[in-house]
């Protein structure tokens, strides 16, 4: 046996014996001040043996086990809307800015789209209007709504639609989340906004790129103005076309703050909100507490809100009803304004509970803040949110 054998054996031996004098001392001092720990690196400190590494090992794979165990089975977080919460994200997780759940890096930078999607009735059902991750929801002229399907994993989509013009307010909301804005035409004041505040926008009505929308034959049946559409890939080609960029802007804070990924909100001192009616002029949106799947059921007119694509009931974890007060311009077509930008106050309901809120926007291409009445900002729980955009609190009715 070589020197250097010997040598290595008596190192081990030594360790063992460090080892059990170590917890004979600690056996001894029972309850008594902990023995001082010396910070000084032996050379036996460096020897490990196959064994003690496997143990480790095991050692790390419990704890690790044992910390998502625990967050899997109390995944529900109280919130008062004024201490810190105790969000919980796994390691190394990348989020989805839009749902606060895991994804890709790539999703994760990928700027999203808001496509102005139709919402008069002769054009419903709508078609993938499911696969948006928020959906905002405001009242036009006529007491009619429209949509705004908020989307960053569009590629494979086909026929979104129908899609329909552009108001100005609109974009404002589509700047929330450093959207590109979708639309085909739009009132004036729309088109004045897009110039003046050089917005991002893809027109399928006017401008170069409008070759790359289409009339989807199998909205045939509806109004010429109904039929409308686009899909991912042709998206993708008229955003490349305009030479628009496709991550964040380095300078975007996202409005949207969520919990961990397994954990949700349950909102302490909330009032119960299990039915939800907002009503817009002639047009009446509804919302209905699942407590099965932790969402809300959207509804419209009385009717289930479906996707025709997969034939779902819309379903969102979150709901946010901001209250931005409506004027009439007196124009000859009716058109409103909705004042979105400063500040108001609004509704948040989750889990079957509802709590006020404060919304502030500082200018129209800025992101809106939402915090409770202590400053503290809102956290949601991941998912789906739609946001109601309302003339006032008088609209929305609640019910246990």
């Amino acid at each position: 046996m070589k020197r250097n054998d010997h040598d290595r054996i008596y190192r081990i031996l030594g360790l063992f014996m460090a080892l059990i004098l170590s917890i004979s001392v600690l056996s001894a001092c029972g309850g008594g001040e902990e023995p001082e720990v010396s910070t000084e690196v032996t050379e036996t400190e460096y020897i490990t043996t196959e064994a003690q590494t496997e143990t480790e090992e095991i050692t790390t794979a419990v704890v690790t086990e044992a910390v998502t165990e625990a967050v899997t089975e109390s995944p529900i977080l109280e919130d008062d809307g004024a201490l810190a919460l105790p969000v919980i994200l796994p390691e190394n997780a990348v989020l989805d800015p839009l749902t606060g759940l895991e994804c890709s890096e790539e999703k994760a930078q990928r700027r999203p789209v808001a496509i102005m999607i139709n919402n008069i009735r002769d054009a419903l059902p709508q078609q993938q209007i499911c696969a948006a991750s928020v959906l905002y929801e405001c009242e036009v002229e006529g007491g009619i709504t429209r949509l705004l399907g908020v989307y960053n994993d569009y590629s494979d989509l086909k026929a979104i639609g129908s899609v329909r013009s552009a108001r100005e307010y609109y974009l404002d909301f589509a700047a929330n989340h450093d959207a590109i804005y979708v639309h085909a035409g739009g009132s004036d004041s729309a088109y004045v906004h897009f110039k003046s505040r050089s917005s991002a926008h893809i027109d399928g009505v006017n401008g170069p790129v409008t070759g790359f929308f289409y009339r989807d034959p199998n909205r045939a049946h509806m109004r010429y103005e109904h039929r409308l559409v686009i899909d991912g890939d042709r998206l993708d080609e008229a955003i490349a076309f305009m030479r628009y960029r496709t991550t964040y802007k380095s300078t975007f804070t996202n409005p949207l703050h969520f919990v961990g990924p397994k954990q949700s909100v349950s909102l302490a001192g909330g009032k119960d909100a299990n039915e939800i009616t907002v009503q817009f002029g002639y047009h009446q949106t509804h919302f209905s507490y699942d407590a099965e799947s932790n969402t809300y059921l959207r509804y419209q007119n009385g009717q289930k809100h479906i996707d025709s694509v997969n034939g779902e009931q819309l379903a969102y974890e979150n709901v946010l009803m901001l209250f931005c007060p409506y004027t009439k311009t007196m124009d000859t077509k009716n058109h409103i304004t909705v004042d979105d930008v400063g500040t108001g106050k609004g509704y948040y309901m989750t889990g079957g509970k509802y709590v006020e809120i404060l919304w502030s926007k500082k200018t129209a291409d800025s992101a809106f803040v939402l915090t409770y009445a202590s400053g503290r900002e809102v956290y949601l729980t991941p998912g789906k949110t739609n946001i109601e955009i309302v003339h006032a609190a008088d609209r929305v009715t609640v019910e246990s």
